[in-house]
């Protein structure tokens, strides 16, 4: 069962080290944001430098690798959430499926599932082969997708009005946002109940997790703006932010 942090947290992934297994696939399209949202979660990345500069968030990991999951298409990553210090106890562990939206080129969807056997894949990441999902052994998130859009070198996405269900804190539904590049990503969630009312979340911004691992090769030609600069001091949450149960 997963552990609340009463400090910062997201999804948001790949395996970059050492001996890291990769799966070969042909993605379904070539190009497309979709292809891009896939390599752009993939890797290693912490929220170390945010830690060290602002009260009230922990430092976490978030590593994501290719897996294999045949029913579910060719862009499919296994991600697991850990403390620094903890990172054979993961706090989070998820399955994204990244699907072309429409138009190909700048629209991408990203399906949340949860692992019925979460223990068993605690760690698969680091072994010699990929990890692999029968469907009966995954649990769709069903409402809290996130839709994803290019914004220039950047991809933005978040979840849709109150269709992503949650019972934590008083909660009943909760939102998602995302912006990743090829630097890392950010992402912020907060709880609501049904009247609409803020019950938790990142209020005092966004957790910021930078890049650990090369970026994708494409990434390179890429020279606008990094989306992500160092984040500035911000103040501490009562209670701190969580890592929910969205994903």
């Amino acid at each position: 069962m997963e552990r609340s942090l009463c400090a910062a947290a997201f999804l948001a992934l790949g395996c970059a080290t050492s001996g890291t297994p990769t799966v070969a696939h042909a993605p379904a399209a070539p190009g497309g944001a979709a292809d891009r949202g896939f390599h752009l979660l993939e890797g290693r990345f912490d929220s170390a430098d945010q830690a060290r500069s602002t009260p009230g968030y922990p430092a976490l990991q978030l590593v994501a690798c290719a897996a294999d999951a045949p029913s579910l298409g060719a862009r499919v990553l296994y991600v697991e959430h850990a403390r620094v210090d903890a990172l054979d106890a993961p706090v989070r562990q998820r399955v994204y499926v990244l699907e072309a939206g429409e138009p190909l080129e700048s629209a991408a969807v990203a399906r949340v599932f949860e692992l019925e056997n979460p223990h068993g894949a605690a760690g698969a990441c680091g072994r010699s082969s990929p990890p692999r999902f029968a469907r009966d052994e995954l649990i769709e998130r069903v409402g809290c997708a996130v839709a994803l859009r290019s914004d220039g070198s950047i991809l933005r996405g978040s979840t849709t009005g109150r269709g992503c269900p949650t019972d934590q804190g008083g909660a009943t539904y909760a939102t998602s946002e995302w912006m990743v590049d090829g630097l890392g990503l950010r992402s912020s969630e907060t709880g609501f109940d049904a009247a609409g009312t803020r019950k938790w979340g990142n209020a005092a911004g966004p957790v910021v997790f930078v890049r650990r691992s090369p970026p994708p090769a494409s990434e390179a030609a890429r020279r606008e703006p990094p989306a992500l600069p160092a984040s500035p001091e911000q103040p501490s949450i009562p209670g701190g932010p969580q890592i929910t149960d969205l994903r």
